[in-house]
């Protein structure tokens, strides 16, 4: 049997569609009922270059900061536990991203947490950007930016 043939159009144009973890394309591939042979369809995707794991973390890592403003330990524990990822993959993923990059997402992060609140607490924004994944360095240099502005 031809192995392209293992590999539904459908989990093709699925990848093709968006960068996914090599988890997502398993359970993808489970809940389609392909649970039998999910992970030689995994392996064929992967040589033919629809899944890349470390691909995804980087556009994960990008997305994650740029878009949602999430500090570096969220995106590294989502990477890690959410999508089974390698260490090395999410360390390289948030290298990738940049230490400037992170700063502004916490400088966001920290304007937006500020703009909703009537009072200016600094002991509350920074708890609020640890929680979001900043380190205490990170987050308190964001929200005295964050005041100033």
């Amino acid at each position: 049997m031809d192995s392209k043939q293992d590999v539904h159009p459908k989990i093709r144009n699925w990848c093709a569609r968006a960068e996914r973890s090599p988890r997502q394309v398993l359970k993808k591939l489970r809940d389609w009922g392909a649970s039998e042979n999910a992970e030689a369809q995994l392996s064929q995707l992967e040589e033919e270059g629809f899944v890349d794991a470390a691909r995804f973390a980087n556009a994960f890592a990008a997305d994650q900061i740029r878009l949602k403003n999430w500090g570096p330990s969220k995106v590294y524990a989502a990477l890690r536990q959410v999508h089974g990822l390698a260490g090395n993959l999410a360390s390289e993923a948030l290298a990738e991203v940049g230490e400037d990059e992170v700063n502004k997402a916490a400088f966001r992060s920290a304007k937006s947490w500020l703009r909703v609140r009537s009072e200016i607490d600094q002991q509350k924004a920074i708890a609020a950007l640890l929680r979001k994944g900043f380190s205490f360095e990170s987050a308190s240099r964001a929200v005295q930016a964050a005041i100033a502005d």
